[in-house]
């Protein structure tokens, strides 16, 4: 009998990385996002605030998914904010899940 395998694939950190690497490669940006403390947070004058996603730096000062802005500046003053572009997101997110149908049977997208 066959085993069968089971992937969780976690992308948590993803709306970050997608906009890093299209500001690096689409817009020639010599910063990426993924090497400094950053958040991608949704726009404050709103009242949505709040980190979306975050880089592997800014979770070493003790940022959070989730959290308020205000509360993530006071842990890292220097902390770069980058809005988010949720068209890029779901255009990258297809792409991911077009790569997996490729790779896997089946594919539980949640």
């Amino acid at each position: 009998m066959a085993q069968k395998l089971i992937f969780h694939v976690d992308v948590n950190s993803a709306f970050l990385s997608w906009t890093a690497a299209y500001r690096v490669q689409a817009l020639s940006d010599p910063l990426d996002l993924r090497t400094v403390p950053s958040v991608i947070c949704g726009n404050r004058d709103v009242r949505h605030g709040i980190v979306l996603a975050k880089s592997v730096p800014a979770k070493a000062y003790g940022i959070r998914t989730g959290e308020p802005l205000f509360l993530a500046k006071q842990k890292c003053p220097n902390l770069i904010v980058a809005q988010p572009d949720y068209g890029l997101y779901v255009e990258a997110s297809r792409k991911f899940v077009s790569y997996l149908k490729t790779v896997a049977p089946v594919v539980e997208q949640y």
